[in-house]
Formats: structure tokens, sequence, C-alpha cells
């Protein structure tokens, strides 16, 4: 039985930007796009994760993750950032909620050009599907 990854450790992130790049998938819904997106917990110091860190950003390039970074302070890094709550990423990683119904209900705020995202929503599916496929562990 494989060790689950906590969300969203660096080990669940390294594995999420791994699976992007390797999913054909998204690597033909994410073809075009060109900016890194940052997503935020929007309560996270008062979640119990021992985290070092306060959001991260996947550097998506033409339907590939190129890397990552963790952001540190509670800043927004990046063209493109995406707002929840843990219970509500939770809720999305889990398959409860739609990532466009997120975003056009706002579950999920995005700071950036929506109608661009919006463009990408089936690449923004398959980034649920990958995420999905992680054997992930939740925080309280």
């Amino acid at each position: 039985m494989s060790k689950k990854a906590l969300f969203p450790s660096e080990e669940w992130i390294k594995d999420y930007c791994t699976r992007l790049s390797d999913s054909r998938e998204y690597n033909r819904s994410g073809q075009g796009w060109k900016d890194p997106i940052q997503f935020k917990i929007t309560d996270i110091d008062s979640i119990d994760l021992k985290l070092d860190f306060k959001s991260f950003i996947l550097n998506l390039k033409d339907g590939k993750c190129m890397g990552y970074q963790l952001v540190r302070e509670n800043r927004d890094d990046a063209p493109f950032v995406l707002n929840a709550t843990y219970s509500n990423w939770k809720r999305i990683l889990e398959g409860k909620v739609n990532p466009t119904q997120a975003m056009l209900s706002g579950i999920l705020k995005v700071k950036g050009d929506v109608a661009v995202l919006l463009k990408y929503a089936v690449a923004a599916t398959e980034m649920v599907k990958a995420g999905q496929g992680i054997d992930t562990e939740f925080g309280t």
C-alpha cells in the first residue's frame, strides 16, 4: 500500500506536476497556455498542515508542467491566482465540484483573465483529474 501525500505538501505538488506532464489529455487541452498559475488556500493558517509555505505556483506551458515554486509569503506572484478555502479545494479534488462551476459560482475565486481560463475549461478539468489521481490525505 502506498503512502498518501498530504495536500498541499511539496510531495503532493511534485507528484501533481509530474502527472500533468504525463497526461495526454492535459497535454492536448493545455496547448497554447503559457502562464504560471498560483494556487492559494485562503484559510491555510487555520489548518494544521505544518507547511513552511503559503501557496504554490505551477509553471505551465503548452500542456506541460515545467516545474513549481513554493511561495512562503502571503502574496500573489503569478498572472493567474486561484483562491479557495481548504474545504473547497478538497471538494474540487474529490470531484464534488466541477472547476468551471466553482469559478463561476465564486467557490473558486480567480485573479487574472477569466475569459482566458474559460477558454481552457477542458484543461482545467484535466488538471482536476490529475490531482484526483494522487493518493491524497487531507488535513483538518
